[in-house]
């Protein structure tokens, strides 16, 4: 393989990125290093410069992706408008995964994390859902609802959003409109009538 002269702002980002895209495209069982290296026209010891192993790269992955899921989900809350915040943060969540197909992929093809619904709760450990779930309850609070019907309602305004972001990444399914925009008529309806 002739190797393209190193050109990479950030070879790290640029490899967590690719790395992403590829299993995306070819999914998890023969990703390498060096397949990746080749995507990106780098040598295999370049990779190996920023990880020690696929394991380390792909631990990496799930913090940068988790990091940007959770700082799209707070970018527009604002503790002063919590009456609309859970409409809000529900678009973000559609249209992170809506333009970030890779990752919805990656995040939600494995068995890293657990959230769990009993008859009594809806729980998890996974941080994007306990910061949708922290807010949604907010939300509730704010319009006076019994907490009996926290679970069930934020089950439906889960799955709503959860629901929405998986149509934007399935490949068969195709909607030429506005993800965020019919989140938030969808969410809204759901919130008007908590």
């Amino acid at each position: 393989m002739k190797e393209k002269p190193y050109h990479h702002g950030n070879l790290q980002t640029e490899l967590i990125e690719e790395g992403l895209a590829l299993i995306h495209e070819k999914g998890r069982g023969d990703f390498s290093l060096r397949k990746l290296s080749k995507r990106v026209g780098v040598s295999p010891t370049a990779c190996y410069n920023h990880f020690a192993n696929v394991d380390e790269l792909l631990a990496e992955m799930k913090n940068y992706v988790t990091k940007k899921f959770c700082d799209a989900l707070l970018e527009d809350i604002d503790e002063s408008e919590m009456a609309t915040a859970a409409i809000r943060m529900g678009k973000s969540y559609v249209n992170f995964f809506a333009c970030n197909p890779h990752y919805f992929t990656f995040i939600y093809d494995n068995e890293e994390y657990r959230i769990n619904l009993t008859e009594a709760a809806f729980e998890g450990d996974f941080a994007p859902f306990n910061i949708f779930k922290e807010t949604a309850v907010k939300c509730m609070e704010h319009h006076h609802i019994d907490k009996k019907r926290y679970r069930d309602n934020l089950l439906v305004m889960w799955a709503t959003v959860h629901g929405l972001a998986a149509m934007a990444n399935m490949r068969g399914f195709h909607y030429g409109g506005d993800w965020g925009l019919l989140t938030e008529t969808l969410l809204d309806t759901k919130i008007n009538l908590l």
